[in-house]
């Protein structure tokens, strides 16, 4: 019998929208963990090993002050994800939606990671930018759904990409050049929307992230290959791509397969059936998010399940946040 033949299925977004119509009928509501559940044993079944999921809302975008992003309260939800593995499994497939965050964060994140698999590897199932592409880079492989994407892995200072404050601040000092000190007056505003420092904090961030990247593709990705002029010629590559923002011009542009498929990374595009699994797990996924105070889950196949929840209190701006589990009865 087919993977998962028994079970509803979501493959479509109006399959999603179906679902809540059923729910506001129903009396007893629908565990929405349940069929999520499901959708993760298919994918295990067809993979052979464990997954981890982690997903965060962004789409559509939450409120600007919920905590959608990788940050060091993420280390204990991937430290639940990776003790409940079992002790001998070597391989896991971590299920990544996520608009990115903190690099430090991450690097903690894939230390856990690879301090207890030998094998990782990714799958997106819809968008993984910024730090969750350079979280993606740390993997022995990665899968795309077809309409998945990756994204640049130029840092931002406070939002904004490093790399338009760094060009900000040339182009102020090239134009004084040209005009003379009698122009500053003009460019003060500008200036003085950052601290000097920032210049510095711009390279760091750059660096940084061009570290990373390319130490987890030469030793992960990459591992089994000797070093060599080549290998390190092929990451220097990689990285470069990824980091530019010159050439991608915003932090949110999206690296599709097409546009990344030739640059070396052990990078497929999924095929069936795990596409339309992984397909289904984003529409589950991002409809709970959307339907719920949830903007970050942490879940695997087994009766892990837990997240971040966000809301602002009536009548207040102050946001309130808990860490539980989800309510998965729902109905409206």
């Amino acid at each position: 019998m087919p993977t998962g033949a028994e079970r509803r299925r979501f493959v479509r977004v109006s399959d999603w929208h179906d679902l809540l119509n059923e729910a506001k009928q129903s009396e007893e509501g629908i565990n929405l963990y349940e069929l999520r559940q499901a959708c993760y044993r298919d994918i295990e079944r067809l993979r052979g090993r464990p997954l981890l999921v982690y997903g965060s809302q962004f789409i559509p975008p939450p409120h600007p002050r919920a905590p959608v992003t990788i940050d060091l309260e993420d280390i204990d939800g991937f430290t639940d994800l990776i003790n409940a593995v079992e002790e001998d499994v070597e391989s896991v497939d971590v299920l990544v939606h996520s608009p990115g965050g903190s690099p430090e964060a991450t690097e903690r994140i894939v230390d856990l990671l690879r301090a207890r698999f030998r094998q990782v590897t990714f799958l997106v199932p819809h968008s993984a930018y910024s730090a969750a592409t350079m979280l993606a880079l740390s993997g022995n492989e990665i899968i795309l759904h077809p309409s998945a994407s990756l994204g640049p892995i130029d840092p931002q200072i406070n939002g904004t990409p490093a790399r338009s404050i760094r060009r900000g601040f040339d182009r102020v000092r090239d134009l004084l050049k040209r005009e003379g000190p009698e122009a500053l007056p003009a460019y003060l505003p500008l200036i003085e929307k950052h601290s000097l420092e920032v210049l510095e904090i711009c390279d760091d961030s750059e660096k940084l992230a061009r570290e990373l990247a390319s130490d987890w593709l030469g030793g992960y990705m990459f591992g089994n290959e000797p070093e060599s002029d080549e290998k390190a010629g092929k990451v220097s590559k990689i990285v470069s791509f990824f980091a530019n923002y010159d050439d991608h011009k915003t932090h949110s542009r999206p690296l599709t397969f097409r546009k990344i498929k030739d640059l070396g990374l052990k990078l497929t595009q999924a095929e069936e059936p795990l596409r339309s699994l992984l397909r289904e797990a984003h529409i589950l996924l991002n409809g709970f998010l959307t339907v719920t105070t949830f903007v970050k889950l942490y879940e695997n196949s087994g009766g892990l399940s837990w997240g971040r929840q966000f809301q602002l209190v009536p009548g207040s701006e102050a946001p309130k946040r808990e860490e539980q589990e989800p309510n998965e009865r729902f109905s409206t």
